[in-house]
């Protein structure tokens, strides 16, 4: 099944707020719960946690349920999980430390020279 209207919301959502270095990953050949990552940062503590409230509400709005919204704005790091997207929002801090998309570069790299 194709989630795109779903990656589309998000991404349109994300930068009608603001967001910064908006990024899709397809994950579905690896995932068994998600098919796509949509990954942002924030500027700031008090703009992670309102934009997680935004993207919830924007979500619902449009008919997607919302299966997921965890994290602290706090914590530097939140998801919103809708459909088969998940949201992940970082602070810039945060996101450089955890590197999700190159842990996802490298998990590829090797999960094609094991096939």
């Amino acid at each position: 099944m194709d989630y795109i209207e779903e990656v589309k919301l998000a991404s349109e959502t994300l930068d009608e707020h603001k967001a910064e270095d908006i990024k899709v990953v397809d994950v579905s050949a690896h995932s068994p719960f998600v098919s796509y990552y949509v990954i942002a940062t924030c500027s700031n503590t008090r703009a992670l946690g309102a934009m997680a409230d935004i993207l919830d509400e924007a979500f619902e709005k449009a008919g997607f349920q919302v299966s997921a919204k965890e994290g602290e704005p706090d914590s530097g790091w939140m998801i919103v999980m809708a459909g088969e997207v998940l949201v992940h929002l970082f602070l810039d801090v945060n996101r450089r430390e955890i590197d999700l998309e190159n842990l996802l570069k490298e998990f590829n790299s090797k999960h094609r020279k094991l096939a």
